[in-house]
C-alpha cells in the first residue's frame, strides 16, 4: 500500500502537503517555545533583583527601628508607620512597600487604603507562607493588565526577630514595563501564529483539491480510453509516463489518418447529390467519425465510427437536421451552420460534447464544404453539403493537464525549498540568542542584554511573517478590485517615496514620458511598480556617502521610470523601469521570475514573481533586457482594461 501511495501523483502530493504543514507547525511551535523560554529567563532575573531590593528595604527598616530604639521584643511584629513606608517607596521609585503577617494581613503599607486587607498571594497559597516562615523568599508571578502591556511584580522577604523566628513579611511591588511589553507581544505572536497556521491549513486543503482536479480527470479519462491504451489505475507494473506517451502517439496516428481521409474525400468530388452523399463505400471503413450533411443540413451519411462516438443509430438519424442530432454540442452546430452558409473550411477545432451522464468528451473537428469538381478551393461560394470528421481528443487533453500538473509540482517544490531556507536561517538566529539568554545576559552581559536579544528575536519573527505574507500573496488566487487608476500620480508618489532607499546608494530616480489612465487594481499595480523600483535601486553595488559627482569620472547612478502609451484601439501603457547598475548575469536571467530565486543577501525572491503575477492577472506581460555591467530594463505592459483584449484561440 505504501508503494502504491508513493507511486501515484495524488499520494505524493498529499504526503508532501502533509509534511509541509507539519514542518510549519513544528517551526511555529519551536519559535513560540524559544520566545517563552526567553520571557521566563528575563522574568527570573527581574524577580531576583526585586528580591535583593526587598532585602535592602528590610535591612533599612531594621536599622531605622534600632536607631529609634523601637526594636520589638521577640515574637512581636514591629510597627512601622505607613508614612515612613510611603517615603521610602517614593525615594526608591517603588510602587508599594508593605508589612504583612504570615497569613497575609496587611499591617502597614505605603498605600494607607490597603491596611487591614488580605494579600491575594499569601491568602491563596499557604505554601508561600510556609516558605517565608522558613526564612525563604517568594517571587509573585507577573501581574499584567489584560489587553495591555502594563505589568507589575512583587517580592516577599521574611522579617525575623532576635531568635531568627519569622514574625512578619515585607512585600515590595514595582512596575516592569519592559517585561510587560515582552509578555504582551508574546501573547499577540501566539494568537497570530495560531490563526496563521489554521489559515495555512485551510489554504493547503483548498490548494490540494485544486491541484488534484486535473489528475483525477486524467484518471477518469484514461479509464474510458480506447482498448489500445490501458487505464492508468490498472497499469500497476508500468510507469504512468509510458502510458501517456502511448496515448499521445495513438492520437497523433489518428489525426494523421484523419488528414489523409480528408484529402482523399476532397479529391473525390464531382457534383454531389443526396444520392451520391449516401455512398457507404466511401466512408464505411474509416476509423474516424464521418458525418455528411446535404445543403439543407440533413444527415446523409453516418459511418460506424460516428455511431460509436456520438451514440447514434443510423436508421433513426439519417434524414434528420444537424441541430436535432447534435444538440449536446452547440459549438459543433455553429461550425456546420457556418460551413453550409459561407462555404468556409474549418479545421483543427476542439469542441466539447456532453453525454447524457454528464461526462464531457473533447472532439477534434474538421468541417469542409462539398462542392462540384473544380470548385473545391473557391472560397465564399455556397456548398452542396458539409463533410464533418470527428476524433476523440480527450486523451491528448488529459495529457496536457498531466504536463501542467508536473509543472505545478516543480514550481511548488522550488517554493517549498525557498520557504524552508528562510525559516532555517531565522530559527538558527532565534536559537542562538535564546542560548545566550539562558547562559546569562549573552555576550558581554549587562542589564539590557536580555531585552536586546528579545527584540532581535521579534525582528526574526517579523521576517518569518513577511516571508509567509509574500508567499500567501503569491499563492492566493488574485481577485481584481478594478478602478480608474492615474498611473502618473502613482509613479510620482512612488518615486518620491523611494528617495529614502535611493539616497544612501547615491541613486537618482527620474520620471519621464506619459502615463495614461487605465482601469486596474491600484494596490497590485502600486506594489508591482514599487518592487521594480526597489529591484533597480538595489542593483547598484555598495553605498555612497553622498550624491555622486559627475565631474569626478564616476558614472551617475540613475533609475529611470518611463511611460509610453500603447498605440492601437486596445490602448494601454508600456511602463519601463531601467537602471545603469550591475545588470543580470545571463545564467540568472531565465530564473528571475521563479519564486524564492534571489541573488541578494537579504532578498526573499518573491518581488519579481509578484510583478509577473500582477501582469498576468491584468492580461499583460513583463519584458526584461539586461547586459552584465550595463544595467537592466524591465517593461510592464498593461492593457487599458483587463479582459478588453481579444480572446485566446481554442486549443
Amino acid at each position: 500500500m505504501r508503494r502504491s501511495l508513493l507511486r501515484s501523483y495524488e499520494g505524493q502530493i498529499k504526503v508532501f502537503l502533509v509534511l509541509l504543514v507539519l514542518f510549519l507547525a513544528v517551526a511555529i511551535f519551536l519559535n513560540f517555545h524559544l520566545l517563552v523560554k526567553a520571557r521566563d529567563v528575563i522574568q527570573s532575573e527581574v524577580g531576583t533583583r526585586l528580591a535583593l531590593q526587598a532585602d535592602l528595604v528590610r535591612a533599612e527598616l531594621e536599622r531605622d527601628q534600632m536607631l529609634r530604639g523601637l526594636r520589638a521584643p521577640p515574637g512581636t511584629v514591629p510597627y512601622i508607620p505607613p508614612t515612613l513606608l510611603n517615603l521610602m517607596a517614593r525615594q526608591k521609585g517603588i510602587l508599594a512597600i508593605e508589612i504583612l503577617t504570615l497569613d497575609g494581613t496587611v499591617l502597614s503599607s505605603s498605600d494607607a487604603a490597603r491596611v487591614g486587607t488580605r494579600d491575594e498571594l499569601l491568602a491563596a497559597d499557604p505554601a508561600a507562607g510556609r516558605r517565608l516562615a522558613a526564612g525563604g523568599s517568594v517571587i509573585a508571578p507577573l501581574d499584567r493588565v489584560r489587553r495591555s502591556s502594563y505589568a507589575t511584580m512583587a517580592a516577599y522577604r521574611p522579617i525575623q526577630d532576635k531568635g531568627r523566628a519569622t514574625v512578619a513579611v515585607v512585600r515590595l511591588a514595582t512596575e516592569v514595563p519592559a517585561l510587560g511589553a515582552v509578555d504582551f507581544n508574546l501573547t499577540l505572536i501566539a494568537a497570530f501564529q495560531a490563526a496563521g497556521l489554521v489559515f495555512i491549513l485551510v489554504l493547503v486543503i483548498l490548494f490540494a483539491r485544486w491541484l488534484l482536479q486535473p489528475y483525477r480527470r486524467l484518471l477518469s479519462a484514461a479509464g474510458q480510453a480506447p482498448g489500445h491504451l490501458p487505464g492508468l489505475a490498472a497499469a500497476a507494473g508500468r510507469d504512468e509516463t509510458d502510458d501517456l506517451v502511448q496515448a499521445f502517439q495513438s492520437v497523433l496516428d489518428k489525426l494523421r489518418d484523419q488528414e489523409q481521409e480528408v484529402q482523399r474525400l476532397r479529391g473525390s468530388g464531382a457534383q454531389v447529390s443526396p444520392q451520391s452523399l449516401a455512398s457507404e463505400q466511401l466512408v464505411g471503413g474509416m476509423s474516424s467519425a464521418v458525418l455528411v450533411f446535404d445543403r439543407d443540413g440533413r444527415l446523409a451519411v453516418l459511418n460506424p465510427a460516428a455511431e460509436r462516438l456520438l451514440g447514434m443509430d443510423r436508421g433513426t438519424s439519417v434524414g434528420r437536421k444537424y441541430g436535432d442530432l447534435l444538440g449536446r454540442s452547440e459549438r459543433l452546430i455553429d461550425l456546420i451552420a457556418r460551413c453550409l452558409r459561407t462555404g468556409e473550411s474549418l479545421s483543427r477545432e476542439v469542441v466539447p460534447l456532453l453525454d447524457p451522464a454528464g461526462k464531457v468528451t473533447h472532439l477534434g473537428a474538421m468541417v469542409s464544404p462539398v462542392r462540384p469538381g473544380g470548385d473545391q478551393d473557391t472560397p465564399g461560394r455556397p456548398s452542396e453539403g458539409a463533410l464533418c470528421l470527428l476524433a476523440d481528443l480527450t486523451e491528448i487533453k488529459a495529457l496536457r493537464e498531466k504536463v501542467g500538473l508536473k509543472e505545478n509540482l516543480a514550481v511548488l517544490g522550488e517554493m517549498s525549498a525557498g520557504i524552508a531556507h528562510e525559516f532555517r536561517n531565522a530559527l538558527a538566529t532565534i536559537h542562538g540568542l535564546a542560548r545566550l539568554i539562558v547562559k546569562g545576559n549573552g555576550n558581554g552581559g549587562g542589564a539590557s542584554a536580555p531585552r536586546e536579544h528579545a527584540e532581535t528575536i521579534l525582528k526574526e519573527v517579523n521576517g518569518i511573517e513577511r516571508v509567509i505574507t509574500d508567499f500567501l500573496r503569491y499563492a492566493r488566487p488574485a481577485t481584481l478590485d478594478l478602478s480608474d487608476v492615474d498611473l502618473g500620480e502613482v509613479v510620482e508618489n512612488l518615486a518620491r517615496e523611494s528617495v529614502q532607499e535611493a539616497a544612501p546608494a547615491g541613486v537618482t530616480v527620474e520620471v519621464q514620458g506619459t502615463f495614461p489612465r487605465i482601469v486596474a487594481d491600484e494596490a497590485l499595480i502600486r506594489q508591482a511598480i514599487r518592487n521594480l523600483l526597489m529591484n533597480a535601486i538595489e542593483s547598484f553595488p555598495g553605498r555612497l556617502g553622498g550624491a555622486p559627482d559627475p565631474g569626478a569620472g564616476t558614472p551617475v547612478r540613475r533609475v529611470v521610470v518611463r511611460g509610453e502609451a500603447r498605440p492601437g484601439p486596445e490602448g494601454g501603457v508600456r511602463l519601463v523601469v531601467e537602471d545603469n547598475g550591475s545588470g543580470i548575469a545571463p545564467d540568472d536571467l531565465p530564473r528571475i521570475f521563479t519564486p524564492f530565486f534571489t541573488t541578494k543577501e537579504r532578498g526573499t525572491g518573491l518581488g519579481l514573481a509578484l510583478v509577473q503575477k500582477t501582469a498576468v492577472v491584468h492580461d499583460g506581460q513583463v519584458e526584461v533586457r539586461s547586459e552584465p555591467g550595463q544595467g537592466a530594463s524591465f517593461t510592464l505592459v498593461l492593457p487599458a482594461r483587463p479582459g478588453a483584449t481579444s480572446t485566446v484561440p481554442p486549443l
